[in-house]
């Protein structure tokens, strides 16, 4: 096995840790928590699936919560940004439904909300999402103020609809370019890929960066970590390469890796090189060269000019 394919073996192993740990976790923000922050389902059309949302008021008073879905798109900056159910394509807000939408909260109770997701009969397959806000509000508002809003927290919903043959659901992604400098002076280096699920269903990628100097030796390398991508919809995923060469052309490859839809782990690889030139030291250097170059020359032409005269 080559240097490089071992390298992509190594990335497979990593990612495969990776991903499998990738847990929801709890989100807390105007004095409640709520956990879990993401559900990810698979629910055939016509079918009905539930999940349970705990909610907790870490506040001193008493939290009045209200739950409500909205649509959310996330664009390649990572930006979130929510609008009414039925604006995007994909949306599954209005599928969702709740036991209690409105309840008041204690200091420190927990309260487990459950959700119903009940899927159309007539549905396209492939991804579909929605954000379930908590709200909490102040009960006792300032005077003239019918309600003050402390906080909100969404927990994204991400339904996968099977469909009736394999061909329906597809999950692919591709590398659409790399963020990387033409050449510069001294580090840190900043590093990006920008991927785009070209599937009709999440993808969640990762990313790494492999650093190769003159001889193909391995200078470093640099984990961008991981992005939720949402169909037809690219981000970005960038880093910092602070321990970097004094000088060098480096070739860097740029590997990601996504489970498709069976399961298994999808690598794909994209290299390009840069220049790292400290321009100041190298002036210095050139300027120092050519005055010693300079003063031989003067030299030279003294020793000449005294052999003549003998």
């Amino acid at each position: 096995m080559s240097s490089y394919q071992g390298r992509i073996a190594a990335t497979s192993l990593l990612l495969v840790l990776f991903l499998s740990l990738f847990s929801s976790p709890t989100l807390a923000q105007g004095g409640i928590k709520v956990s879990p922050t993401k559900v990810d389902l698979v629910v055939d059309r016509g079918q009905v699936a539930e999940e349970v949302i705990s909610v907790e008021n870490q506040g001193d008073g008493v939290a009045r919560i209200r739950a409500y879905a909205m649509d959310f798109s996330i664009d390649e900056e990572s930006n979130f940004a929510f609008y009414e159910p039925g604006h995007e394509s994909y949306s599954c807000a209005r599928w969702l439904t709740l036991n209690e939408a409105e309840f008041d909260l204690n200091p420190g109770a927990t309260k487990e909300v459950k959700v119903t997701v009940a899927v159309p009969d007539e549905v396209e397959p492939g991804g579909h999402y929605a954000a379930l806000f908590f709200e909490t509000a102040l009960l006792e508002a300032p005077p003239g103020v019918s309600v003050t809003i402390a906080g909100r927290i969404p927990s994204l919903f991400y339904l996968t609809i099977p469909g009736a043959t394999e061909a329906e659901v597809f999950s692919d992604a591709e590398i659409v370019s790399l963020l990387l400098p033409g050449w510069v002076e001294k580090g840190p280096v900043e590093t990006g890929v920008v991927v785009r699920n070209t599937g009709n269903i999440h993808l969640t990628i990762a990313a790494k960066v492999y650093f190769s100097g003159f001889r193909g030796e391995n200078i470093g390398e640099l984990d961008l970590g991981q992005v939720v991508v949402l169909p037809h919809s690219e981000r970005i995923m960038k880093g910092r390469w602070e321990k970097i060469p004094l000088f060098s052309r480096v070739k860097a490859s740029v590997v990601i890796g996504y489970f498709n839809q069976q399961g298994e782990l999808v690598n794909k690889t994209k290299t390009a090189d840069f220049w790292i030139i400290p321009w100041k030291l190298v002036t210095i250097i050139v300027v120092a060269l050519g005055l010693l170059i300079l003063l031989i020359w003067r030299l030279r032409k003294r020793y000449r000019l005294r052999i003549e005269r003998k």
